[in-house]
């Protein structure tokens, strides 16, 4: 099938523009500003529409295995594709979580019945409960390049140091959920005025910021890259110390 896409917001590496793109079973043929159609080539016009190459979606929750009632590896796949996604990749917070060989294939096989590149994130510990490590090796070797205890950071920093160690000659990078947890376990919302009328337990900046800084000198300590998760506007500014 051809077809050829009029009018579209042409995403492209240094600008949006408007443009037409043709496509040829399947690949990208042509983009011009005014193309002609090809004989039998069906014509869709996509003004106001945005038109790239597939999107990687590096933060996905698909809930599968555990909770599936929320959301499940084929019906988080075929959403993705549906909003112009080709890859994903899978958060580890199910339950149980993906922190051993046999779940991680199982989420890759059955990624791989769906119309997208389904990837996996591994837990950093069992159970990403913070106190073993996970078999990182065992799982880099099906092909899991990124680890996180997604949703709960890693609080103890010797334990952190020894990821990060561990991790770097698999050639795999961790992604911490920077916050202090002694800081911000009993908060339900941002600390400030608000909080403080409503009468809510705030959970402070600080906590965030704190996991950040120690983050830092423990990437230092090891001479690893890692990535901070869900940074705030605050906090991002000390990414600067990491370099």
């Amino acid at each position: 099938m051809t077809y050829l896409l009029r009018h579209g917001l042409l995403v492209g590496p240094d600008a949006v523009r408007v443009a037409d793109v043709l496509v040829r079973e399947g690949r990208i043929a042509e983009v011009g500003d005014t193309l002609d159609a090809p004989a039998g080539a069906t014509v869709i016009d996509v003004e106001g529409c945005w038109v790239g190459p597939g999107f990687v979606d590096l933060h996905s929750h698909l809930r599968e295995p555990g909770r599936e009632a929320a959301e499940n590896i084929e019906s988080g796949a075929r959403a993705g594709a549906v909003g112009g996604y080709c890859a994903l990749v899978a958060m580890p917070n199910t339950e149980p979580a993906l922190d051993n060989v046999a779940l991680v294939s199982y989420v890759l096989d059955k990624g791989a019945r769906t119309p997208l590149d389904v990837a996996v994130a591994g837990a950093i510990t069992q159970g990403r409960e913070g106190r073993h490590l996970a078999p990182l090796a065992e799982m880099a070797a099906l092909g899991v390049r990124l680890f996180t205890d997604d949703g709960t950071g890693v609080q103890d920093p010797s334990l952190m140091r020894r990821a990060l160690d561990y991790a770097r000659p698999l050639g795999v990078r961790l992604a911490q959920h920077c916050e202090d947890e002694a800081l911000a376990a009993r908060g339900s919302m941002n600390e400030g005025v608000l909080s403080s009328r409503l009468g809510l337990v705030g959970r402070p900046a600080l906590a965030e910021e704190l996991m950040v800084m120690r983050d830092i000198e423990v990437k230092r300590a090891t001479a690893f890259c890692a990535m901070a998760m869900r940074l705030a506007a605050g906090s991002s500014g000390f990414s600067r110390l990491a370099v």
